[in-house]
């Protein structure tokens, strides 16, 4: 599976009001994660687990850390396949975010009243 692109993104929030968007977009970058970043990860701390726990698996994460990643085992096929679950878990972040926007009520109009005259 090819990296969440920023096209993926704007085909997702076409429906959306620009306050929604932004929201979306903050709300993706802060919990969105790199593939480089944890590659890396995956590569030097791996054997301990901590590319699992960086991608919220805390069962496989206390497997490899217990087990110092199966012997090695578990550390190899991280490093050969992180990518591809680093793309799948920001879609599925850039889902629930966009779950979360659609469930919201709409919010109140910003417009500030004039101030009444006496």
């Amino acid at each position: 599976m090819a990296e969440f692109t920023f096209y993926e993104q704007q085909q997702m929030t076409a429906g959306l009001t620009q306050e929604q968007k932004n929201y979306f977009q903050a709300r993706y970058a802060a919990e969105s994660k790199d593939r480089t970043t944890l590659l890396l990860v995956s590569i030097f701390l791996g054997k301990f687990g901590v590319d699992r726990f960086m991608m919220d698996d805390i069962g496989m994460g206390l497997l490899k850390l217990f087990t110092l990643g199966c012997c090695g085992v578990l550390w190899i096929i991280d490093i050969c396949t992180i990518t591809e679950r680093v793309d799948t878990y920001n879609r599925r972040k850039a889902a629930e975010i966009m779950a979360a926007l659609q469930q919201a009520p709409p919010a109140p109009p910003t417009s500030i009243a004039p101030p009444p005259t006496v």
